[in-house]
Formats: structure tokens, sequence, C-alpha cells
């Protein structure tokens, strides 16, 4: 069988031809003529019409896991385009077939389809097995849990699209293993939900947050177990969240803790950008020049990669009463409790970061030549 995509961009490639094939496939004109088989289908993967291959490649993807057998006998077929087409369409039905289930539970808008991506993009392989040997489920939950455990706890934060994907299908897995046996105890996930990068995730993506509710409905866990006294990162971002001037003492402490690592230090960057007390403006640029990567964003087709140092950058620029935006951010995204999500703080590549920073040097010596006046 054909071994499955691995490569983000074979991944997001099938996602997109997926929700075009999808959207041609409304548009078919009716007709009384007996609909082909699978078999017959695969031999029209091959007609000299283009339109032919493209309309035969659609009615394949509506059969779905039916065709398996044709689409299997077609990618060993002597017409190199006929092969190409089935092992496409192979992992098309495969990655449309989770799509189904998933929907199920999360709805059919054009953000459950979005988070359904990233749920299938933090962990293809899984999908893929359930495509093609779908079974019990009950014993799904404990790997996608520690999964969801190794991405929350490890030093360096996975990308947001890996990390909002690997909490849904720990909530999804969780909650199918609820349905089909209520009786049984899942292994909370009370303490993965507290750490800084869950509670964002959770705020920033809405259908997320419903799927959050269900499992939180199906296992009695309620929203109070998400506030904590424990780590830096939580009381942070719940003395933001209620505004509490505390909140600048935690991130005072967090950048002088030598333990706290990058991913936490963005939040205390940006906290103190927000309370913009003179005092702070030394510990800020302590951090200007910290190459340490943080997030990966995929933002209007743009792989966006963020350092601490950038962080600092819009931090200082934010102080001085400028928007990051005009400066060089231009991927920046407001945020009501942190000032900004600090994915969105990054460039595309160097040529970039080094034009944001001359942006800003530009700027703050015409603001000293013009107060020296």
């Amino acid at each position: 069988m054909f071994n499955p995509p691995c490569r983000l961009a074979d991944i997001l490639t099938i996602a997109a031809w997926c929700c075009l094939a999808t959207a041609a496939s409304a548009e078919e004109p009716a007709t009384d003529a007996p609909p082909a088989t699978a078999e017959q289908l695969v031999q029209q993967l091959g007609d000299a019409s283009f339109e032919q291959r493209e309309r035969a490649s659609r009615q394949l993807l509506e059969i779905g896991l039916e065709a398996r057998a044709a689409l299997d006998e077609g990618m060993r077929h002597p017409d190199a385009e006929i092969a190409f087409r089935c092992r496409r369409l192979w992992d098309e039905v495969r990655f449309l077939a989770g799509w189904r289930q998933v929907s199920l539970i999360v709805g059919d808008s054009p953000a459950a389809r979005a988070l359904y991506d990233k749920m299938f993009l933090a962990d293809p392989a899984l999908w893929y097995q359930l495509a093609e040997n779908p079974g019990p489920i009950d014993g799904l939950f404990p790997e996608r849990r520690t999964r969801l455990e190794q991405a929350v706890t490890q030093a360096q934060v996975p990308p947001a699209v890996l990390l909002e994907g690997t909490l849904a299908n720990a909530f999804y897995f969780g909650l199918l293993a609820k349905q089909a046996n209520p009786q049984q105890e899942l292994e909370r996930l009370d303490g993965l939900l507290r750490f800084g990068a869950s509670r964002q995730a959770l705020k920033d993506n809405q259908v997320l947050g419903d799927l959050w509710d269900l499992w939180a409905k199906a296992t009695d866990m309620g929203t109070e177990t998400m506030e904590s006294d424990g780590p830096a990162l939580d009381r942070l971002l719940g003395a933001l969240q209620d505004k509490r001037p505390q909140a600048r003492d935690i991130a005072l402490n967090m950048l002088a803790d030598e333990r706290i690592p990058a991913g936490q230090r963005q939040y205390a960057l940006l906290t103190l950008a927000k309370f913009k007390n003179p005092a702070d403006d030394e510990v800020i640029q302590k951090w200007r020049n910290d190459s340490s990567p943080l997030d990966t964003l995929f933002s209007r087709g743009a792989v966006i990669k963020s350092q601490l140092g950038d962080v600092a950058l819009a931090a200082t620029i934010y102080r001085a009463g400028q928007d990051p935006g005009t400066l060089g951010f231009e991927y920046a995204k407001p945020d009501p409790n942190t000032l900004y999500s600090p994915s969105t703080l990054g460039f595309k590549n160097e040529e970039e970061r080094a034009q944001a920073v001359k942006n800003w040097t530009d700027f703050a010596t015409k603001q000293r030549g013009d107060e020296s006046r």
C-alpha cells in the first residue's frame, strides 16, 4: 500500500485539494445514467479529456473508502497518469474519512474543517491507520494524552498549529472513549491544560474551545480546574486575564529566573510592554539580541518564525507609543490579555527581521533628534 506523505507541504496540499474537489462535486450536473463503478472510474482517470479525468477523481472521492480495492489496483496500472492519480486519491480518501467522523462532533463549518486539518497534521499516521483499519477507539486516548503531555512540558513549545491539533486529538478521542463506555475513568487533563500554551490555544481557537467544553462535560471536569496557583506562567496569564497589577511583578521575576524557558519569557516581555513602566526599559533591552527560537506560524501562505528578540523589539516599539505593525511586524495580531499573540511577532526571513530593526532604529533616532531641538 502507498506510504502516507509525512511532509507538511504534502499534507497541506491534500487538505487544499480535498476542499476544491468537494466544492466542485457539489456542482456536478444531474444525470439519469447509472453511476459508474469504482473500477470504471479508475479507467477514466486516464481519459484524454482533462475534464473527464477530474470528474472521475471527484466521483471516486465521493465513493470514499469503498473504492479502496479499485484504487489499490490502479496504483499498479501501466498508465502513469492513472497510477499517479490513484495514489493521490487514496491519500485524499483517507484524509476525508477522518473529516467525516470528526465533523459529526465539531460541525462542518470552515473553522471546524481548519481544526481537523490541524488534528490530521498533528498525527497523520493515526488518521491514515483509522481509515484503513477502523476498530475500537477505547485505547487511543492514552497515547493522545501522552503526546499532549510531551508537547506542553518540553522546553520548546511546538508551533501553535501542531499544539492545537494535539489538544483537539486528545479531546476528541477521549470524548469518543467516554461515549463508548461512560463508566470508564480516563486520566484527567487538568494539569496539562494549565500550561500557558494550552490556555492560549483554547482561547485563540473557538472550535477547539467548544470541543474542550464537550470533553469537560463528558468527564465532569469544570472550567474551574483551569485556575492555578502553580507555575509562574499560569499565574502570569491568570493575572493578565483578571487585570491584576501583580502581573508586572510576576513578569519581572520570570525574566530574572534563568530556569524559565524562552517560550514563557515572551509572555513576560509583553506584560512589561503592556504596563509601560519606565523602570522596565533596561530589562526589556537585555533580551533584544536574544535569538532563542519560539513559535512557527503559518499565515497567508507564509511560514513565520519568531525569536525572543523579536518579542523584545515589538515590546520596545509598543512602549514608545508606536504600532509594531507599522514598523515591520506585518503579522502582529493584538490580544486583549497578552497585548499580542506572541506567535504573530515573527518574520518570514532574516531580511524582514533586519528591516524591522532598522525601521525602529531610524524612528528612535529621529525621535531623539526631535526631542533635542
